[in-house]
């Protein structure tokens, strides 16, 4: 017999229940396991390279690509304990520590789609350590044509955290974690979660160690990212945690683990 499985909408669901955006924005933890099959992607959405950079300095901190190796000191690994259908959903990124300290954070993925045209492109993800949230973000792309490829630039305004809860996430490799659910309308057609570890940078420095590891393309800046139809969510803010604890001050003020975590 099957079981019958009781949800909340801050619980992810079960596998493979249907899943809208409304749904995901009310999640606190990280889901169990994926919550859509590699078949959903039906319009044939193709990841071809991946970039962060600081977005007041445009330096680029991590990049890779099908034609773009991951640079030394950067890592990008793939759970290949995990069965063939989960083995490319999830997977282990090392950054530098700045990832979490600066304000703005710019990303820029480029994609292909198949023969179909993709309406309402819409990406969600949800952050956390250990398994509670930190932060969530919303971004629409929007309409992208058949056999098209596209740069979808976004900007993340992260949540200024507490330098003892940023020595506690980088002296904690992978316990922070993400989830990002890929939309087209309100069919879920992209599922895949991320760990990421986070090396620390001497802050008696003048370079960072992205600086150096990609001193080429830094050296020579100019265009700005932009980031269409993007938005954040602080939907967070009405419950942090799994228990959905509320926050009574109006105040926001840093993250941290004694306020907000604990």
């Amino acid at each position: 017999p099957i079981p019958i499985l009781q949800t909340s909408p801050k619980q992810p669901p079960p596998a493979m229940a249907t899943v809208t955006p409304s749904d995901v924005l009310e999640y606190r933890k990280p889901s169990e396991t994926f919550l859509c099959p590699l078949s959903a992607n039906s319009y044939n959405i193709e990841f071809l390279s991946f970039a962060i950079s600081d977005y007041e300095t445009k330096k680029t901190i991590f990049e890779v690509g099908k034609d773009i190796p991951v640079s030394h000191g950067m890592e990008m690994d793939f759970d290949y304990n995990s069965s063939p259908e989960e083995a490319f959903r999830r997977i282990k990124y090392t950054f530098s520590e700045d990832v979490l300290r600066l304000p703005l954070v710019g990303t820029s993925l480029v994609f292909s789609i198949g023969d179909e045209p993709l309406p309402e492109f819409r990406m969600i993800e949800r952050h956390y350590f250990r398994s509670k949230l930190v932060k969530s973000f919303d971004f629409t792309f929007g309409f992208c044509i058949p056999g098209s490829t596209n740069t979808w630039d976004s900007v993340y305004a992260l949540p200024p955290l507490e330098d003892d809860m940023i020595q506690d996430m980088v002296q904690s490799p992978f316990e922070t974690t993400s989830d990002s659910f890929y939309f087209v309308g309100e069919k879920l057609v992209m599922h895949n979660k991320a760990s990421y570890r986070y090396t620390p940078e001497d802050r008696s420095q003048d370079k960072r160690s992205y600086d150096i590891t990609y001193e080429h393309k830094n050296a020579g800046l100019g265009s700005k990212l932009t980031s269409p139809g993007a938005k954040m969510t602080d939907d967070y803010e009405e419950g942090k945690e799994a228990d959905s604890k509320t926050n009574d001050s109006d105040d926001e003020g840093p993250w941290s683990k004694n306020g907000d975590y604990d």
